[in-house]
């Protein structure tokens, strides 16, 4: 009988032993479990943060100087869309002014800036512009909005700083604007999202457009022929605007209001008058969304 209890313990710690493998089997599970969850989830996010963003939506509304306009749909929010033109469609000054802009001894350069409020171009896309690509039942669909104007007070690289580096200038009411600098870096993912080609119509105007070249050096066809165009922000020194370059960089310090492009290639587009007018022009609106169904 003394036999007994020593077999029964010995059962007891045999179970003991069977019972934590099997507990230890199941943590050791669930760490493995937890650990490929983990590493899943860091997989997809790296995934989601490598992917390409996905291309914007295109809508197509008025015409201008005979052709349909395809527009870029930025954002949507109660019951309106911002768009912006997918094309550069015309090529012209910023300001017309016709002195103080050039820096020569002759005219030298600007202590003043032209805003967005007080310039040529927002007078013409508001006018001329307005009438020339909408129809009446179009332009019944175009918001009026409030836009503020910006000064680059960052310098070139000012399009990497945050909205601190930009002091508020007037504010304007608008149905067809530009873009700010603030808002290229908004809408558009990279460099390459804001890269536009011109129409027919733009390069008659003498829009200026780019070579782009591979990394040895020979051109690249396929990117080449992208065009430069005006953001509403004044540039870093007065008298200048920023633009989108045609590699689609922003280019903060900006170019002279007239829009002159004296760079010694013939190919980069032509000075279309006096003034230059050589960069391009990429209209915005706000439309009621039912109205690009």
């Amino acid at each position: 009988m003394r036999g007994t209890p020593k077999s029964i313990g010995a059962l007891i710690a045999a179970g003991m032993l069977v019972a934590c493998m099997a507990g230890c089997s199941s943590q050791d599970a669930a760490v493995d479990s937890a650990d490929n969850t983990s590493a899943t989830a860091q997989t997809e996010a790296a995934s989601e943060e490598n992917a390409e963003p996905a291309p914007l939506k295109e809508v197509t509304f008025g015409t201008y100087e005979g052709e349909p306009v395809t527009w870029l749909v930025l954002e949507e929010k109660d019951g309106a869309s911002l768009l912006v033109s997918k094309d550069v469609l015309d090529a012209r000054a910023y300001d017309d002014v016709d002195e103080g802009v050039q820096w020569a001894e002759t005219s030298p350069r600007p202590t003043t800036d032209v805003n967005w409020a007080d310039s040529s171009m927002r007078e013409w896309l508001n006018g001329e512009f307005l009438n020339a690509a909408f129809s009446s039942d179009e332009q019944g669909a175009i918001k009026e909005v409030t836009n503020t104007d910006t000064k680059n007070n960052g310098g070139r690289n000012a399009a990497d700083f945050d909205s601190e580096s930009y002091s508020t200038a007037p504010e304007s009411k608008d149905r067809v604007f530009l873009l700010s600098v603030a808002e290229a870096r908004k809408y558009f993912a990279d460099d390459a999202a804001r890269v536009a080609f011109p129409t027919d119509h733009a390069v008659e105007a003498g829009v200026y457009t780019g070579i782009a070249t591979d990394e040895s050096g020979a051109e690249n066809a396929e990117l080449s022929g992208a065009a430069a165009w005006w953001l509403r922000t004044n540039g870093y020194y007065a008298g200048y605007e920023a633009v989108v370059t045609d590699d689609g960089y922003i280019h903060g310090d900006g170019y002279r209001i007239n829009g002159e492009v004296h760079d010694g290639y013939e190919d980069h587009g032509t000075e279309a008058s006096e003034l230059g007018h050589n960069f391009g022009v990429r209209p915005c609106v706000w439309v009621d969304t039912a109205a690009l169904a």
